[in-house]
Order: C-alpha cells, then structure tokens, then sequence
C-alpha cells in the first residue's frame, strides 16, 4: 500500500507522517508513505506509481486540496482523506466524496482517536478494492471488484457472484471452499453450505430464524454450524468502523 501526505507544513507533515505509521504498525498494515509539501511533487509521483490513499491539506499555496481533489477524480482511483484546521470547509469537502475529514488538533490525542478511527475505514475500503478476474463460459474473462459483490452462491456445480445494484450475475466453475479461504481476508465469511456473504452489505444476523439480513432488506438462510462465526466475524467488523 502507497499513501501520501501532503501539507505545506513541514513541521506537522513529519508530525502526521510519524503518528500514520504507528497506526498503520499497531493494525499490522504495511504501507509506503511519502510526503510532500507541493501538489506538483505529488502528482508527479503519482503519475509513476499510484498511491492507494492521500491525506492531503486543504489550505496549500498555488493549488487548494479541493483543485488537488478534482484532478484526482478525473484521473483514477485514490481515496481522499481531507485534514485542515478550517472545520467551516467539511460541508464544502463532500463535494469531493473524500473518505473523511481530520480536523487538525492542537491536543494530539484528538487527532490520534480521529486518524485511529479513519485508518480502520481505509484499511476496510484498501481490502474491498480487490479486483479478481472471473472466467465465464458465455462473457470470457471479467474484471469485477470485490467491493461490487454482496454475495457468493455454489449451486451445482456452479459458483454464482451476485452483486449489488441488481447486476447481473456471473457464474464460474470454482470450489466454494477454496473461495472461502481465499476471501476471509477481503472480509467475506461463510454463512451456509451453499452461501459466502459480503460483510459490507450485511446488517445483521437473526439467530431465532437463522437468516442473515442484508441492508437491502433481503435474507440468505444461515447454517446452525456458522452461527458463532458469523456473529463474531460480523462484531468484529463493525467494531472497526
């Protein structure tokens, strides 16, 4: 993971640098993170190799981190998380669709529970960016990434994606086990023999009826066996947001 500070402030860049790393190391994330106190700088390396995430100052000479935040729509993927001391501008900032805002602190451990809470949507966002490649019998190879996904279904000897916004569905030739292993890190968890939800999408579980509960209002059916991993995994989950 690549992230970048950007602030023209050289003395609290250091400052912001150091307290991100020692987040990052206490949640055992590995990250590259440069900073830079011009705009130009950091599109310049970011043009040679993309950053993941940007903490970027809002309040910078010759390019604002709102123009910082418009160019950087217009030209990929990079979560933006704004920090300023101006706390009048987070209204403004939504236009932007940042990750969120950090308001510069003159008690740093303000500062530290806000970033505390911010890493833990980055990290969270950083694993649902996954892109797997699929390989359908009729569409070739598709691209999807894991953050569309809300659920997967093994019906035969098929493995079914199902996805949000009413997509159309994809189906594979794959072992569910072996998917299961392969997304737990991407927090997906089995919940039925037949059925690997996507945590993101996940309101709740009901244990009197034994269904998960989608934020859509849907249900799948959950497997007596599952049930205390699937209330832990789905515990743990929200207790990082």
């Amino acid at each position: 993971m690549r992230i970048a500070v950007c602030d023209d402030n050289a003395v609290f860049l250091q400052f912001f640098k150091s307290m991100l790393a020692n987040e990052l190391e206490s949640r055992s994330v590995k990250a590259e993170i440069e900073t830079f106190t011009k705009a130009e700088s950091f599109f310049y390396c970011h043009g040679k190799k993309p950053f993941s995430a940007i903490f970027l100052d809002l309040d910078m000479p010759e390019m604002t981190g709102f123009e910082v935040a418009r160019q950087l729509g217009q030209n990929g993927n990079c979560f933006v998380i704004f920090v300023t001391s101006h706390q009048e501008l987070v209204y403004d900032s939504f236009n932007f669709r940042p990750l969120n805002f950090i308001c510069k602190d003159p008690d740093a451990d303000v500062m530290k529970d806000r970033l505390h809470m911010v890493a833990g949507q980055l990290t969270d966002a950083l694993k649902q960016e996954k892109t797997v490649v699929l390989e359908n019998r009729e569409q070739g190879r598709i691209s999807v990434k894991l953050r569309d996904v809300t659920y997967i279904e093994s019906n035969s000897h098929s493995i079914i994606y199902h996805f949000a916004n009413n997509k159309d569905t994809i189906a594979v030739r794959d072992s569910i086990g072996e998917i299961e292993e392969a997304y737990r890190k991407f927090d997906f968890i089995r919940v039925h023999k037949k059925y690997i939800v996507n945590l993101k999408y996940v309101f709740n579980i009901s244990r009197s009826n034994e269904t998960v509960i989608f934020k859509s209002g849907s249900e799948l059916p959950m497997s007596r066996g599952y049930k205390n991993a699937v209330d832990d995994a789905l515990t743990e989950y929200l207790r990082r947001k």
